[in-house]
């Protein structure tokens, strides 16, 4: 066992079973009715066999789907067998394939890093962000723009004008790309109405229905809910994202299979584990707290008791450690690590005081002047939401703004309390892109209060282009001709009566 580097436990009862050990060598052992263990020998083995065409390859993971098979090296080769009727192998074939193969074509010098499958279709992820696709296309689940099966990978285009890639997932007909941007395109059998504006950091699929982690904490779920997969409280399809209890907290992780029979998972910022749907014969409706430390261990003792497969080659390769941008990407919100925490009603967010004091002089002046909450590890925010203030802090640690224009109202307010000059420049170029005319006054007055020349100057050129679009926005005549002297006075001169 010590020698084992990697493995997969799977199979309609958990029966099957493929390791790697430290020497690159790969075995299994099993039951090979479906022919998925990749061994010469038929039927039964219960003696592990090698598995001749993946040693010596650096496997680093695995993706199994039903009665389909994938296997990825460490440079990014990736291996199918299994099922191929509609050529969802991308190897050129749809005659079924009994040994790993390895899937050149277009993927022949590309970097897989992931593989995502439905029921007869399958999606790479390269690690330049790009997308490829192959197998059935009946509903359009390749994203190729038309309904003709591949059974070659075929690049998908229009994702979002060629914005980066970062994780890809599948229904059993329709297909996901999660963007750096935390935006969702989905294309196949249906599509994704509903989280416009919300940051997405991860998403997951069972056969029919779907989970999105959003980067404040909040889960999204839609879909079939015949066993309270989506969980929210209920047994009946949704049709668009619905936020599911609260009763979590922050969320830092979900998990989802294939398997009918399995739950849903869910870790929180405190390490607690959750779980939804069926488990074990059982239908829960609502997240329940468990005793459970990990997904490995959800998966271990539910129905079939398989690993919980969610791998993902790391872009910088696997053996190297990881830069000092991610390790402080990586702290961020951690309790582990943090030394101070600010409180929102019940909510915390964990931070660094030093990484704030060199941020912000106010930080600095705060934490080591005469503060008085400066000797404390809490301080309680009573003046600013949290989403705001999370939204905040985390461009210390990710130098990245990619809240909503409403929002950025509200962190532009911080970033200019705290000092923050090049996060005030990007929430006003935030803020001017979003400029609409149900927000334009009360960024207006935002700004002018804030002392924000530039943006109320912005403001003041938007009133005077679209004077008739605001005052429409209005309902009453008496709330038109309020809003038209308010309008017209801040337009013709910057300021009300």
């Amino acid at each position: 066992m010590r020698e084992i580097r990697t493995a997969i436990v799977f199979g309609l009862h958990g029966e099957n079973v493929i390791f790697v050990l430290e020497n690159d060598e790969v075995f299994a052992f099993g039951e090979n009715e479906d022919e998925l263990l990749g061994a010469v020998v038929e039927g039964q083995v219960n003696v592990p066999q090698r598995i001749e065409n993946l040693c010596g390859q650096r496997i680093e993971g695995f993706e199994c789907c039903g009665n389909k098979m994938f296997a990825i090296s460490s440079s990014g080769s990736v291996f199918s067998w299994g099922e191929n009727t509609y050529g969802q192998l991308g190897l050129g074939t749809a005659e079924p394939i009994k040994v790993p193969t390895k899937i050149s074509g277009p993927l022949e010098h590309k970097r897989v890093v992931q593989v995502a499958c439905g029921i007869d279709h399958t999606l790479a992820l390269t690690s330049e962000g790009e997308v490829y696709a192959f197998g059935r296309n009946d509903t359009g689940q390749l994203g190729l723009g038309t309904t003709d099966d591949h059974w070659l990978p075929q690049k998908v285009c229009g994702l979002q004008d060629g914005r980066v890639v970062t994780s890809v997932a599948c229904q059993a007909l329709t297909s996901f790309a999660l963007l750096q941007s935390g935006e969702i395109d989905s294309w196949g059998h249906n599509s994704v109405i509903g989280l416009e504006g919300v940051v997405i950091s991860q998403i997951v699929c069972g056969p029919y229905f779907t989970l999105a982690l959003s980067d404040d904490g909040m889960i999204y779920s839609w879909g079939d809910n015949d066993k309270g997969q989506l969980g929210n409280g209920t047994t009946e399809f949704v049709e668009s994202p619905t936020i599911i209890s609260t009763e979590m907290g922050r969320v830092r992780e979900i998990a989802a299979t294939y398997y009918e029979n399995h739950p849903c998972a869910a870790i929180n910022t405190n390490n607690q584990v959750y779980i939804w749907g069926n488990c074990n014969g059982k239908t829960v409706l609502e997240p329940m707290l468990t005793s459970i430390s990990s997904f490995e261990e959800v998966f271990a003792v539910a129905s079939p008791p398989v690993t919980y497969q969610r791998f993902q080659l790391k872009i910088d390769g696997s053996n190297r450690k990881s830069s000092v941008n991610e390790r402080i990407r990586n702290a961020f919100d951690n309790p582990d690590t943090a030394d101070f925490a600010f409180i929102f009603e019940k909510r915390k967010i964990h931070v660094h005081r030093n990484l704030l004091t060199i941020g912000s002089d106010v930080f600095k002046n705060k934490f080591l002047g005469d503060w008085a909450d400066s000797c404390h590890k809490e301080h309680i925010v009573e003046d600013y939401s949290y989403d705001a203030f999370y939204a905040f802090l985390k461009y210390f640690y990710m130098d990245e703004v990619d809240f909503t224009p409403e929002l950025a109202l509200d962190v532009f307010a911080l970033a200019h309390f705290y000092l923050v000059t090049d996060l005030i420049e990007k929430c006003k170029k935030i803020l001017k892109l979003g400029l609409t005319v149900q927000n334009a006054a009360a960024l207006f007055e935002k700004a002018n209060l804030l002392g924000a020349k530039d943006l109320c100057e912005f403001c003041i050129e938007f009133f005077k282009e679209h004077l008739v679009d605001v005052l429409n926005n209005f309902g009453s005549a008496d709330d038109k001709r309020t809003a038209f002297m308010e309008v017209f006075l801040l337009a013709t001169y910057g300021k009300k009566n």
